[in-house]
């Protein structure tokens, strides 16, 4: 196991969070777009195999 299961769905929305942040408050340009889809792509990855694993506990 290479992350506990109890730590996915937080860093899911760290990532998620980081990506807003990124997209409201920097430049746009195309590293920082790069890093804003790389980062949400992660978020969606980490938050729906957090759900998968604790759907039963």
């Amino acid at each position: 196991m290479i992350m506990k299961n109890e730590w996915l769905i937080p860093l899911g929305g760290i990532c998620l969070a980081v990506a807003l942040v990124i997209d409201h408050f920097l430049p746009e340009n195309e590293i920082l777009s790069f890093v804003m889809g790389i980062l949400i792509g992660l978020s969606i990855t980490l938050n729906l195999v957090g759900l998968y694993r604790s759907r039963n506990g």
